[in-house]
């Protein structure tokens, strides 16, 4: 069946005792009740959304491997903390090889940003 142009779909779905409402407007599926995030501040098209810190840092301070696969997925889960601006929860060790970057896996953003860590924590232990 073609929806026209003013018609909406209007599905219920009946989840336990929970009534809820699939393809209406914002106002009734209750996205202005969700957490409110700007399209910068959103990674709809990566997923990465999805991961949990702890297995973003895991993969973030597991910097032994060499292999292409491995330095790929270390700079996108890197870049995904730094736009979430956690950085704070990477481990100094770990940040000081991102920092130094001897064979250039990484790149510049992602070494300034290892850099500017290590220097806010270092300023924070001085004071």
């Amino acid at each position: 069946m073609a929806w026209g142009v003013g018609e909406r779909k209007l599905e219920i779905r009946k989840s336990g005792t929970k009534i809820v409402e699939l393809g209406g407007t914002q106002e009734s599926t209750g996205v202005a009740e969700m957490e409110k995030k700007t399209k910068a501040q959103r990674n709809l098209s990566g997923g990465m959304d999805l991961l949990e810190l702890d297995f973003l840092l895991g993969v973030i301070e597991a910097i032994d491997g060499e292999d292409k696969n491995d330095v790929s997925m270390r700079k996108l889960t890197f870049d995904e903390v730094l736009r979430r601006n956690q950085q704070n929860e990477i481990d100094s060790s770990a940040l000081s090889v991102y920092a130094v970057d001897e064979k250039d896996h990484y790149g510049k953003d992602i070494q300034c940003a290892a850099i500017k860590e290590l220097t806010r924590r270092t300023e924070q232990k001085g004071s």
